[in-house]
């Protein structure tokens, strides 16, 4: 097990050391490194009121991925004269660090890097593995949502069945329903409302900041047998699951994450009920 440091010099705050810190008092912070906002647990500048979140604090600066495999990538800052760029992955403005490919112009947020290469989903069980893939074709629908994938955004497929989903939509759960014939089997869920709201996440217009287009919160699991209903006092989260990542969508996206990575390395099943396995 790799123990965590509780003190760091990070190129993004030379100026002071950075100590592991947990604020119960004021929980809520936002990483100057990526800039989003999170919860808890952080590096933190007492001097400066700088915070990092522990992931960003840690990640390595050069690392190889699949999801660019012919070259290395580089953690980079921002520049701002370049002008804006998005993430290759999830479509999403990078407002902070990203690892970038200089040769090709690829560009992904730290926290994507993190979605596993492979999962299983209950819809295609039978078959074979879904891999992150880039989009190729289009006009594909998600299996789940029954969107259309952005032609820009990767999305979990079998490319030999062509059968796709989008990130956004690997933890929803899908029916659970019995054919005539008696057998147990899952389908999609019912088609979803235009607006998803997810429980526990604040609007976006709740924290104060540099920008509100591209936050997610940190350290919130998502609570998937309610990821998509009707706004019930929780402050709408983003619009539809169509792949598309950027603004209000991004709030979302390190909770994603991080449930899709647990949920591979305990070799769950997407696509029916992993509350109790997150312990909500």
């Amino acid at each position: 097990m790799t123990l965590i440091p509780t003190t760091i010099q990070h190129f993004t705050h030379k100026q002071h050391p950075l100590i592991l810190h947990d604020d119960t008092i004021n929980p809520k912070y936002l990483c100057e490194g990526c800039m989003t906002y999170g919860f808890g647990t952080r590096y933190h500048c007492h001097a400066c009121t700088f915070n990092l979140h522990e992931y960003c604090a840690t990640c390595p600066r050069i690392i190889r991925s699949f999801m660019h495999p012919n070259h290395p990538l580089r953690l980079v800052e921002r520049d701002h004269l370049s002008g804006d760029r998005a993430c290759n992955i999830c479509c999403g403005l990078i407002e902070g660090l990203s690892y970038r490919c200089e040769l090709c112009g690829f560009d992904v947020h730290p926290i994507c890097t993190q979605l596993p290469e492979t999962l299983k989903h209950i819809l295609h069980q039978r078959h074979h593995p879904l891999r992150l893939l880039s989009s190729v074709d289009p006009g594909i629908t998600c299996a789940v949502c029954r969107g259309a994938c952005n032609p820009s955004s990767w999305r979990y497929r079998c490319a030999l069945c062509k059968f796709d989903i989008h990130i956004g939509c690997v933890p929803i759960q899908c029916q659970n329903t019995t054919t005539h014939r008696g057998i147990r089997t899952y389908i999609p869920p019912p088609i979803l409302p235009q607006q998803h709201y997810f429980v526990g996440y604040p609007s976006p217009n709740h924290f104060p900041g540099p920008s509100n287009m591209n936050h997610y919160n940190y350290n919130i699991m998502p609570q998937y047998p309610q990821l998509y209903q009707q706004n019930q006092g929780h402050g709408q989260a983003q619009t539809h699951y169509s792949g598309n990542y950027g603004g209000r969508t991004s709030q979302v996206m390190f909770n994603l994450v991080k449930a899709i990575a647990t949920g591979v390395i305990s070799n769950v099943i997407f696509g029916v009920d992993v509350s109790p396995f997150f312990g909500f």
